[in-house]
């Protein structure tokens, strides 16, 4: 049943953490009441930072709180199964934060739980920057006119020299396998997947890859001794219906390229940057009598700065029964496994 006031409670208070009470703080719809940390004492400073009710270190302390709505989950994904579960069976609605599990079977212990509960909503976090971006919704309208004919292949590489260290620097979580389940193909795969696949109505079903993928290109020193996850990874995929895909993501790799798709149909051809804070252009590439460029800007003036707070807004609308959620835990967990693959493919 809608509500205007959702009482909310909090696992992870690092970097994510926090920007998830603030912006549930900022919309006017939320009541964070609990806060969940590694330990009691970092807690209780998270609480006290951002002003919230109660902490605690055990998840379980929420999830039997009959107040509480909600609970979204910003720890590293080691704990995702796990307190998702939890939730579920303690009738909390749920917002997962990506990637969204450690390994395939624990993806499909949230999805068979979540199935379990359809009254529930369980939103998974590669939504974000993907599927309500007005990027995502032009691009789509262009392949859906039929203009680009057959989407036969799709090419995507975004290589940065920076790490999630950079971005994070209290993240060295992130760079152990053990606790994130990889490297940038895990931190961004989920997005970049999201984005492409949901192109084509999510109907492509992968068929084979072959891929590499390699760490220790750099020493990250103090800020995190024991990285064992990829810095480099690319793979050649090929799904049903004919469609082929390039994929390739670094960060800690020794170059750096734009975050760039082009997409190649049978009568015309996309180039663009998916993410809202690269240009919005986009180029429409198609032969007439002649072979012939458009370039299109989105229009992202009604589109706010911060990718979190529409996608909050979108979270709200489902629990007010108002929507579905963009990103299912069923979606999510395909493009998981994808991404699984090819960090382990058999070599």
């Amino acid at each position: 049943m809608a509500k205007d006031i959702y009482t909310i409670g909090v696992a992870g208070a690092g970097m994510w953490g926090k920007i998830h009470i603030d912006m549930l703080k900022q919309s006017g719809r939320a009541r964070v009441k609990w806060v969940c940390n590694r330990s009691l004492e970092s807690s209780w400073a998270a609480a006290a930072e951002m002003g919230i009710e109660r902490a605690a270190r055990d998840f379980g302390e929420i999830t039997q709180d009959p107040e509480v709505d909600v609970v979204v989950i910003a720890s590293p994904p080691y704990t995702h199964a796990a307190m998702t579960v939890d939730a579920l069976r303690h009738g909390k609605h749920v917002l997962l934060e990506k990637p969204l599990a450690l390994n395939p079977g624990e993806a499909a212990a949230i999805v068979a739980e979540a199935e379990k509960h359809p009254e529930l909503v369980v939103l998974e976090g590669s939504g974000r920057h993907t599927r309500l971006n007005p990027k995502f919704l032009f691009v789509k309208s262009l392949i859906d006119s039929g203009r680009l004919g057959r989407i036969y292949h799709i090419h995507h590489n975004h290589l940065m020299q920076g790490t999630f260290i950079e971005y994070n620097p209290k993240g060295a979580w992130a760079m152990d396998r053990a606790l994130a389940a990889g490297g940038p193909v895990m931190d961004w795969g989920e997005y970049d997947l999201s984005f492409h696949l949901g192109l084509l109505d999510d109907k492509p079903e992968l068929c084979s890859l072959k891929s590499f993928s390699i760490g220790g290109l750099r020493s990250l020193g103090e800020a995190a001794p024991n990285v064992d996850v990829e810095m480099h990874a690319a793979a050649y995929m090929e799904f049903s219906g004919g469609l082929s895909y390039y994929y390739e993501r670094g960060a800690g790799v020794h170059l750096e390229t734009r975050c760039e798709t082009r997409l190649y149909g049978t009568q015309g051809g996309l180039r663009f940057y998916y993410t809202t804070w690269e240009p919005n252009t986009v180029e429409l590439f198609y032969a007439g009598e002649k072979p012939a460029r458009e370039v299109f800007e989105v229009d992202m003036s009604g589109y706010p700065a911060n990718d979190n707070l529409p996608f909050l807004a979108h979270f709200f609308d489902c629990l007010d029964g108002k929507a579905e959620p963009v990103m299912p835990v069923a979606l999510a967990a395909k493009h998981f496994e994808i991404l699984y693959k090819i960090l382990r493919e058999e070599k």
